[in-house]
């Protein structure tokens, strides 16, 4: 896979160790639209709110991936919902 490049240092966000958590603390408003996510090195996924920055969320590390994911609950948990590899600051390739 490839790695995009670092341009920032670190910034809030919540491995995907722990995304129920984390969403469930969430309003309804923000649950209602994407979070923020980068894949690091490690395959760690890295979620922060919406308007956060990419770079932020890696802490300014390179990433595999990058992009905003949207989550819905079901069944008691919470479910991907869509996936995109938007992100101006990795600028990742199609295939990330």
């Amino acid at each position: 896979m490839r790695r995009y490049g670092r341009t920032a240092s670190g910034g809030p966000s919540v491995s995907a160790a722990v995304p129920g958590t984390w969403l469930s603390e969430r309003g309804a408003a923000e649950t209602s639209e994407p979070f923020t996510f980068v894949v690091a090195l490690d395959g760690l996924v890295r979620l922060a709110p919406r308007r956060s920055e990419h770079v932020d969320c890696a802490g300014g590390a390179d990433v595999l991936a990058a992009g905003e994911t949207g989550f819905v609950p079901a069944a008691g948990r919470w479910a991907v919902d869509e996936v995109t590899n938007h992100s101006t600051g990795y600028c990742p390739d199609l295939d990330s």
